[in-house]
């Protein structure tokens, strides 16, 4: 596979068509700093132990009634590294997520920055910040609003009439760098789902599912890669 050609928009759906399509293999502990709090994961670990919370979780579960008012959601992606001059030597790279959402007027916006991980035993940094402000293509958020068929004995009082459901993405680009080899280029970093809230309705409080990642204009042929994609959860601050 050729991680660095430039596939076609949206970012967030068409190359992860399930879920597991998309995870990383590498778990293991990253050396060095971790996260700055508010919902970022410090360690592989940690981001491992968030991730499988938010996926199994029974508290919580894609909205189904209007979302209103602003949130900002943080957390981290998990994404697979390799090096770039020997493939086979594969490792993980973490970074810090911040979304912003307008759930009244439908928009969104998200950063990604403080990029670590390790790849063959040695800790790294990347240098850089991606942010959807930069991305051609436009982050989205909507809410979708379906009646529900009245019953053929009629409706049940206090019951709802209609469900109202979300899907968003979130595009990020910018230039993330190797300060040791100088290599890595220009990223293009895509999320994406819907919104998870309290079963029974509320507010939306956390989200989580794949990320699919391209680079392109590589400077250089040895040094850091990132390979396809990994997956990313969100908390709400």
């Amino acid at each position: 596979m050729n991680y660095y050609h430039l596939m076609r928009a949206g970012l967030l759906g068409a190359s992860c068509l399930t879920l597991s399509a998309c995870l990383g293999s590498s778990n293991g502990g990253l050396a060095g700093a971790g996260g700055s709090g508010g919902g970022a994961a410090a360690t592989v670990s940690d981001f491992d132990a968030k991730f499988d919370s938010l996926t199994t979780t029974t508290t919580l579960a894609p909205t189904s009634v209007e979302l209103t008012g602003q949130g900002t959601f943080k957390g981290s992606t998990k994404l697979n590294v390799f090096e770039a001059a020997n493939t086979a030597n594969s490792g993980t790279a973490l970074g810090d997520l911040t979304v912003v959402a307008d759930f009244d007027a439908e928009t969104i916006s998200g950063t990604a920055t403080n990029f670590r991980g390790e790849l063959g035993g040695e800790a790294f940094t990347l240098d850089g910040t991606l942010d959807s402000a930069n991305s051609a293509i436009p982050s989205t958020l909507t809410e979708m609003t379906t009646p529900i068929p009245p019953l053929p004995g009629g409706a049940i009082p206090g019951a709802p009439t209609s469900v109202t459901t979300n899907a968003y993405a979130v595009n990020m680009a910018g230039q993330l760098s190797d300060p040791v080899s100088g290599s890595i280029g220009d990223v293009n970093l895509g999320i994406g789902g819907a919104f998870l809230g309290p079963v029974g309705g509320g507010q939306a409080q956390a989200a989580v599912g794949p990320a699919t990642v391209v680079v392109t204009n590589v400077p250089g042929t040895v040094g850091i890669g990132i390979g396809g994609g990994g997956t990313f959860y969100l908390e709400r601050e």
